[in-house]
Formats: structure tokens, sequence, C-alpha cells
């Protein structure tokens, strides 16, 4: 079952809304509510040919998804295009190319868009959306404001003389903004978990760093009037990724990505306490993923995939790159730049 979930941010946050985060915070929610047991057959039962039971995608826009990422128009298709849609004069050419320059730079489609493109997908058909649409929507929705920080000793508890100052990114969503988070339900036991999660959990608790302090402030409610539905197609070629990205054997699939590296951290008590004891170890290994918008050719799901290891020192601790994928299928005759 894929459920949407509305998301309202009430106050800045340092880290952002990503899947594997929210697939964090879910873990240690499992943890204190149902005991660690209850955690480790949890994380037993992905992979190994079984869907996974539970699934986040990304925070998007509201009512918009990642945008496909897949190459450009060939220079052929591109020319007739601006030509027959902008003129044949230079300026017209130079005012139709320029068009699409800023048409590149978007990393999101409407939810309307993706209905009336999902069974015939091209960038060719995207464009003439973009043509066609009233007002684009505006993809700057927050504000980085970068601040200092002290360094803290863990020893004094005070002030670190040595260390000085450090620079953090707080993000500040505009207040009339709404974020849609989608979740992938495999386990019929696991709905009403994670609705309390969202909904009770995560919204009293807070979001990333410095929860305690005040930042990652969530008000977060179930859409009732979703229908997955619309985003059923028929003969899909391909799937859209909605979540951060990263398996065993992903280099397997032929892929469109963008790339990004997530220094990821522990969190709950493993945060302040190590796995095993002692001092803290809160710092995962780098992990490469594909960004939300990552296509796959393939008409199998991904949510069989299993959680990677060797994330950390600890091998109890592992990572979920598992993503929420759409079905959709690219026009045949699609030509890439090369």
């Amino acid at each position: 079952m894929l459920y949407r979930y509305k998301i309202k941010p009430e106050s800045p946050l340092i880290t952002p809304l990503m899947s594997d985060t929210f697939f964090g915070h879910f873990c240690w929610a499992v943890r204190y509510s149902r005991g660690e047991d209850f955690l480790n057959r949890f994380l037993e039962s992905f992979g190994n040919g079984n869907p996974a039971p539970v699934l986040f995608s990304s925070a998007f826009l509201s009512d918009h998804i990642p945008r496909p990422t897949i190459p450009s128009l060939s220079r052929d298709r591109l020319k007739k295009f601006v030509t027959r849609h902008f003129g044949e004069d230079k300026q017209d050419i130079f005012q139709g190319l320029s068009k699409i320059k800023g048409w590149s730079k978007r990393k999101l489609i409407s939810v309307d868009q993706w209905y009336r493109l999902k069974n015939d997908y091209s960038e060719e058909r995207l464009y003439e959306e973009y043509l066609n649409e009233e007002s684009a929507v505006d993809e700057t929705a927050f504000e980085f404001e970068l601040a200092a920080s002290n360094v803290i000793s863990r020893v004094s508890g005070a002030v670190s003389q040595e260390g000085g100052l450090f620079p953090r990114e707080k993000i500040w969503y505009h207040e009339e903004v709404d974020l849609d988070l989608y979740v992938e339900t495999n386990q019929a036991e696991y709905g009403d978990f994670v609705k309390w999660f969202l909904t009770d959990y995560l919204s009293e608790s807070g979001f990333g760093a410095d929860k305690s302090i005040g930042m990652g402030r969530l008000s977060i409610s179930l859409e009732e009037s979703f229908d997955a539905g619309m985003f059923a197609v028929q003969d899909h070629n391909a799937l859209l990724s909605l979540s951060l990205t990263s398996f065993p054997g992903i280099e397997t699939y032929d892929a469109f990505y963008r790339l990004i590296t997530k220094f990821g951290k522990l969190g709950g008590s493993f945060a302040t306490v190590s796995p095993t004891g002692g001092n803290p170890r809160p710092f995962k290994k780098p992990i490469l993923m594909y960004e939300p918008g990552a296509v796959f050719f393939s008409t199998s799901s991904l949510n069989d995939r299993p959680l990677l290891e060797d994330v950390h020192s600890d091998g109890r601790i592992r990572h979920c790159g598992i993503p929420i994928t759409l079905p959709f299928k690219i026009r045949e005759d699609q030509s890439y730049a090369s």
C-alpha cells in the first residue's frame, strides 16, 4: 500500500528531509516502543526476495515529485522543438534555448503533469507541458541560514578553547509551504504503526540534528483522500525513484541518475554512547547514493532489495537505500544526447 502524508515545517531544520533519515527515525521508534528483539526481526525481514515491510520517500513540495533524470534531447530534436514552438529567426531561437536552459534546472514535476506523461514519457512532451503551464512552481521554497556554533568539549562540557567555531546551515521553509511524504507498507501490521510514528512520535520528538533545542519540528498528517491508483501504469518499462537509493547489486541495473555522497550519523542513544558501550562513534562510513529522480530500466519492483551492511565499524548497523518507485513508460523512440 502506498500512502501520502502532508508535512508542515514548524521550525528550521538542520537535517534535510531525506528518506534514509526517516527510516532511521522509524527504527528508533520501533526500538523504543517495541523493543530490540522486534527491531532485529524487522531488519531481518528485508531482502531474501521479500518486499520491504516499510519504505519512505524523501519529502517534496506538495503535489510534486522528482523529475526523471534522463539525458536531454538530441541536438536535432532540440532544434526542431525550438523552431516549431518559438520560430526560426535568431532571436526566436535564442529565446527558445534560454527557456530550455531554465527548464533544465528544474528538479520537480507536478503530479498533474506526471499523470499526463507517465504512459508516454519523453523530455519533448515534458517541455510541451512547461510551455503550456500557467505559472511555474517556485522550487526555492526554503532558504539557508549559515550560523556559527561553538565546539563543545565532551570531557568538560564547556566551550573548547582550541576548536573555536564551525559553520552550520539551517533550512528555513517559507510559511505557506507544505511537503509530501510517501510511505509504502507491504505488511498490514505496520500501517497503523507508521501513522503513529509520523503523526505522534516524530511530530513530538522532532527530526534530525538539534531537535532537543527546537530544530526539526514538523506537523504531519495522513492525506486521507490520496488515491495511489493515479500512479498506475500498464506495460511500464521504467521506474522512477522517490528515495535516496543504494543497495547491493545496484550496478547491475541500467539506470540514469545523479549521485550524492551521504555522510550518515547514528541517532537515538547511539549518538551519545557507542553501540557496544564506551565513547560514542556516531559517524557512518561515506555512502554513495542515487538522488531521488533516478530512473531504472526495469519492470520488476526494487522493494525486495537488501539493506546496506558494513556501513559502520559496528557490523550490526545497517542503512536503508531501498527506494519507493513509480512505474512509467518512456517513449521508445526517445533520442538521447550522447
